[in-house]
């Protein structure tokens, strides 16, 4: 891949940083509160300016510069603030009005392009994430559509989108007629359905309300929101893993890298201006060997995440790419935020300060888009496939004495 952005990536970025400059970085101070109301504001203000039409095509309406793109706005909006990355929500009701078509494509697309309509995924459950096969939402099939029964939970900004892409069982897995992945199937479930309603507001590290779940009591879907007019039952894990996958990981990704690149930014501008023995405490040689840290997690997670996302543009599937990016990404934005808040020293820890806020907000990313224990299970098995792995796959390794064994 090249190893500078293109014009375009560039002007993503300028562009993301003049929007936070403009209506974030002033505001900083109103975004402490829980007042719904303004963050909703916030949320229609980002997808209204454009920020989530990176992956959209220009024949759509779309700016079409691609999934780098989008992880660049991303991470230049949560290095202003850590919690307020919305464009991805635009991004995930675009994504999933296209996967449905038909119907679902006709009343919320012009909506989506113009920044109108949020949606997010409908997955999690109390009972857990990620063993999708141990779901107990159930969809049953009736006249014209199907009645949806179940809860989901930790969804995040769940109160201000349109519409959700739910995941539930119509068959048993362990039934040959619907074996496993096959007793899956994604649906379209508009806020406004009968039966269907936001319940629980978690109190969380960043602000109260931001995770939140979703409640489906005998929900009517018709048919014609079943998520891939072609396959449909049956067939809901390659939607939901291609949202998870291409929008949410490489989105947590971005926000993760904004909470690093936050973190540095400030470190940085705080050792420069804070004097300590009569000289600026970036001299010290302690307070440097944090900020050559930061610095080179920075680096390493924009890296790999944009390497990722490259991918994605071409078409490429990068599972393991971006499991990797996403494991990394997690790792930094914590030690960085950490390193920001030591070099603050007292006032790291302090409300009016950024630091505090870089440092409890890292933690809300580990669940999202994968936790670090099953992205570690997709890395170790792309590494151990030979067909997934061109540094194992040579057909001569094995004769050319590659396995370790030495032959005297």
């Amino acid at each position: 891949m090249p190893f500078e952005l293109t014009p375009a990536e560039e002007m993503s970025r300028k562009i993301a940083r003049e929007y936070c400059e403009k209506y974030i970085i002033p505001r900083r101070k109103e975004l402490m509160t829980d007042d719904r109301e303004m963050w909703d504001e916030e949320a229609r203000r980002q997808t209204r300016a454009g920020l989530h039409l990176h992956i959209v095509p220009r024949e759509e309406g779309g700016t079409g510069i691609g999934y780098v793109a989008s992880c660049i706005t991303i991470e230049e909006l949560c290095a202003a603030w850590p919690d307020l990355a919305f464009a991805i929500y635009g991004e995930f009701a675009y994504y999933f009005a296209k996967r449905c078509g038909g119907a679902v494509a006709e009343k919320y697309m012009p909506g989506i392009i113009k920044g109108d309509i949020l949606a997010t995924p409908a997955i999690t459950e109390p009972s857990g994430g990620s063993d999708m096969l141990g779901l107990q939402g159930t969809a049953k099939k009736v006249d014209g559509g199907w009645v949806l029964n179940g809860r989901k939970c930790f969804q995040s900004e769940g109160h201000y989108c349109d519409f959700v892409m739910a995941l539930f069982k119509t068959g048993d897995p362990n039934d040959p007629k619907t074996p496993g992945a096959r007793s899956l199937t994604a649906f379209i479930v508009d806020r406004e359905f009968d039966g269907f309603r936001v319940s629980r507001l978690e109190n969380t590290l960043g602000r109260k309300g931001d995770l939140t779940e979703f409640v489906f009591d005998n929900v009517f879907v018709p048919d014609n929101f079943v998520v891939g007019e072609e396959r449909g039952i049956g067939r809901g894990l390659g939607p939901v893993f291609s949202a998870v996958g291409d929008i949410g990981r490489m989105t947590i990704c971005g926000m993760l890298n904004g909470i690093t690149l936050g973190s540095y930014r400030t470190a940085v501008r705080y050792a420069r201006e804070r004097k300590l023995y009569g000289r600026p405490i970036s001299e010290l040689q302690m307070i440097q060997a944090r900020i050559a840290q930061m610095t080179v997690d920075l680096e390493a997670s924009r890296a790999l995440t944009y390497r990722a996302a490259w991918l994605r543009t071409k078409g490429i599937r990068a599972d393991a790419e971006q499991a990797t990016a996403k494991n990394y990404a997690e790792k930094a934005a914590v030690r960085c935020a950490e390193h920001c808040v030591k070099i603050h020293g007292g006032y790291g820890v302090v409300e009016d300060y950024m630091p505090h806020h870089y440092y409890r907000h890292a933690p809300m990313r580990f669940g999202a888009g994968g936790t670090e224990e099953s992205l570690s299970i997709m890395i170790a098995n792309a590494a151990l496939r030979d067909d997934a792995n061109p540094d194992l796959s040579s057909k001569s390794m094995e004769q050319a004495g590659w396995w370790g064994q030495l032959d005297w």
